[in-house]
């Protein structure tokens, strides 16, 4: 390879990699917080949800826990998802430049994956769908290669894409829908049942190996309440509800992605302004997948890259809709079909290619320029005036949960444990102290649809709280960490769980937002 070409892939390599960099210093928002607190139990030795408990599936946690061990603060967590979108990025890269047969459009599909996940709002980084998109594109390049011409290796791709894709249910559940999907489009394609029954057995085998984690850990029963939780919260709706929300809040949630992408940026500090010019990159983003779209109706052989991507991208909308809820970083799954179905419009030739190159480049503009005032913020408080990151957190939304944590470290030894009955799960890792009960956060106690599932997780609660007394039980007031946030109320409706504080705690004071109990005695 001519070194003009070398020096200018790695100009542009380095380019992409600034505008991601600011991430590493983003403070913990709740998910990020639930995660962490459950990945640091696991690390510990603990069982997903017989020792922390979370509404999302066993892997995320996992992943955090490796990043904990790696280093152990939200730095380290924040790299090892950089880490992670990288490898998407370009697993994705080489899907579309083998699916395509054009480097140009891997290069193409790889660069948007990264640029979206490297916009993205603080909120939105570190979540399961952005650590499932690795999975969803194993498995179609797995997939894919099943597909192709070569009967002798087509069982072993079968069977690793279906592992690949039965991987996903312990994301989040719901995702096993994608296997389901693959397999359909892999009998379509080839007409091979052997092929089939091989994804079959990868995705059961994928299963299997979650249940024996469960079933190892002493938490089967766990697991199925669980799963009666996420029926009765996400599943289990009536349709006139789900009519309501898809006309209503889902519609203006798809236009705000269309418009400017799945979040604005960052957003955990008020000094650095948003930028929203060119959409965000997102309009122009959208029109070139479109474009890409097309190759999907051609008859030819060509069209079968596009027709995959299409059918993920259609599937990536199920999911969506069959979760039922508004959250834009729900949309983090539609990131990659989107991205290849632009690398698929660049793969085309003449006056198509040019168009296409031509909405790249913007909406690769319009990423940047929404990511600029965050590099340049970051530059400025973590290289010219040599900030901790510590001190980054504190001149953030984040800072009362630091300050909490700051307390609870001061003021507790490091084997005693503390309770925090609100959703700032991140206090545990960053006072680096053991929460007293498996629940991380209370937003269940809100929002269990099921009453029976309901009072079965109050009871362990209870039961966690009497068998490990924390020295601190600690309240957050009214209005925080969100407007709507009413934890008070929470707390009295558990009736035995505030008879219990009532009993054996007493009110010391305050820290911010934060109403503090000390145990008696």
């Amino acid at each position: 390879m001519p070194a003009a070409r070398v020096a200018l892939i790695a100009l542009a390599a380095l380019g992409l990699l600034s505008v991601g960099l600011p991430q590493i210093w983003y403070p913990l928002w709740f998910d990020q917080g639930a995660f962490a607190a459950c990945g640091d139990v696991l690390r510990s030795g603990g069982i997903f949800l017989r020792d922390c408990w979370d509404v999302r599936g066993p892997l995320t946690p996992a992943l955090y826990a490796l990043a904990l061990a790696l280093g152990g603060t939200p730095v380290a967590i924040f790299a090892v998802t950089l880490a992670w979108q990288a490898a998407s990025a370009g697993l994705l890269g080489l899907l579309a430049w083998r699916t395509f047969g054009s480097a140009l459009a891997g290069w193409v599909a790889g660069a948007l994956l990264w640029l979206t996940m490297a916009t993205l709002n603080y909120w939105s980084v570190g979540q399961a769908e952005g650590f499932a998109n690795l999975g969803f594109i194993a498995a179609a390049a797995c997939a894919w290669e099943a597909a192709q011409p070569r009967a002798g290796r087509r069982l072993g791709w079968a069977l690793a894409a279906g592992a690949l894709a039965g991987a996903l249910f312990w994301f989040k559940y719901p995702f096993a829908l994608y296997g389901l999907v693959l397999a359909a489009w892999l009998w379509l394609r080839v007409r091979d049942r052997l092929a089939v029954a091989g994804m079959a057995a990868g995705g059961l085998l994928a299963l299997a190996l979650g249940g024996l984690y469960f079933a190892l850990g002493g938490a089967l029963g766990e697991l199925a309440l669980h799963l009666r939780y996420a029926v009765a919260n996400f599943h289990d709706r009536p349709l006139a509800e789900r009519w309501a929300w898809l006309t209503g809040v889902f519609s203006v949630e798809i236009m705000t992605f269309a418009q400017v992408g799945s979040t604005p940026t960052a957003g955990f500090k008020d000094t650095v302004p948003q930028v929203y010019l060119l959409g965000r990159g997102y309009p122009f983003f959208l029109l070139l997948a479109a474009l890409g779209m097309a190759g999907a109706f051609r008859r030819a052989e060509g069209g079968a890259g596009e027709r995959l991507a299409a059918l993920w991208l259609l599937t990536a909308l199920v999911l969506n809709l069959w979760q039922g809820h508004s959250y834009r970083y729900h949309f983090i799954i539609w990131l990659p079909p989107l991205a290849l179905l632009a690398g698929a419009a660049v793969a085309r030739g003449g006056v198509v290619r040019a168009i296409a190159l031509a909405l790249f480049s913007i909406a690769v503009a319009g990423q940047v320029l929404a990511m600029w005032p965050w590099m340049r913020d970051a530059f400025d408080n973590v290289i010219v005036q040599g900030k901790p990151p510590r001190v980054l957190y504190q001149e953030s939304k984040e800072a009362p949960q630091h300050d909490l944590a700051d307390f609870l470290r001061a003021n507790t030894a490091p084997d005693e444990r503390v309770a925090v009955f609100s959703d700032t799960p991140a206090v545990y890792v960053l006072a680096s102290r053991r929460n007293a009960a498996r629940f991380p956060y209370l937003r269940w106690a809100d929002e269990a649809r099921d009453p029976a599932v309901r009072a079965a997780l109050a009871e362990m609660y209870l039961s966690d709280l009497t068998r490990h007394p924390p020295r601190f039980f600690v309240l957050s007031r009214d209005g925080f960490p969100w407007d709507s946030a009413r934890f008070i109320e929470t707390w009295k409706g558990l009736t035995d769980v505030h008879r219990y504080v009532e009993t054996n705690y007493e009110y010391v004071g305050e820290n911010g937002p934060y109403l503090l109990f000390r145990r008696r005695g």
